[in-house]
């Protein structure tokens, strides 16, 4: 049975408001992103293993991270980028567990999909059923992320080089949404991908 599914996606490939559908139709989901900010917390395991290694030059006057400043120091120096997910993804995942057995408490047939972005990165992709990965043309990408984040092309470029590419996120697929086009084919693309996983599980026929 496919009940603990992952999902994830390029920027700007808009894998929240996929999670957001799915959740619309009746799957539970957790966002690893904001649970990545959870963990990160004033007093949390990561935050005292973060500052330990950082040091509190990265917290502000409340002594919590800014996350900002951590990203621009680990975004240009891999060694460091590494020791930080390192001691974030372990708790990243701890915490999703405790979340998956409550929803589990209450619901046995549940269906959960976790979103996060770094999912095939990390490698945490081998803990899930299955992996969705929601795809766009790259130009497609490009547009919305100069229009989301008010950035050059050229900066835009750069993220997405620094990124796997589409067709390496694909090879990890079981199941492939695309969001090329606009919000009334999401929505198709979603509703099938929801149709296929509930005939899996439970013969439901559409």
């Amino acid at each position: 049975m496919l009940k603990n599914i992952g999902l994830t996606g390029g920027i700007a490939c808009g894998k929240n408001k996929v999670a957001d559908i799915f959740h619309e139709l009746g799957f539970y989901t957790i966002d690893s992103d904001v649970i990545s900010r959870k963990v990160m917390e004033k007093g949390k395991i990561a935050y005292l293993k973060i500052v330990d290694y950082f040091g509190s030059d990265i917290l502000d006057n409340n002594g919590e991270i800014i996350r900002k400043k951590l990203g621009s120091i680990v975004f240009s120096d891999k060694d460091k980028l590494k020791v930080l997910e390192e001691i974030v993804h372990p708790a990243i995942f701890d915490y999703e567990k405790k979340l998956r057995s409550q929803i589990y408490g209450k619901d046995d047939k549940a269906v959960i999909i976790t979103h996060a972005a770094k999912m095939i990165e990390s490698g945490s992709f081998s803990n899930y059923d299955a992996l969705i990965v929601v795809t766009a043309d790259k130009n497609i990408q490009l547009e919305r992320l100069i229009k989301r984040d008010n950035i050059t092309i050229e900066q835009a470029e750069n993220i997405l080089d620094n990124q796997l590419s589409n067709e390496e996120r694909l090879k990890f697929a079981d199941f492939i949404i695309d969001n090329s086009s606009d919000l009334d084919n999401l929505y198709i693309e979603v509703k099938r991908v929801y149709y296929l996983i509930n005939q899996i599980n439970y013969g439901i026929k559409h």
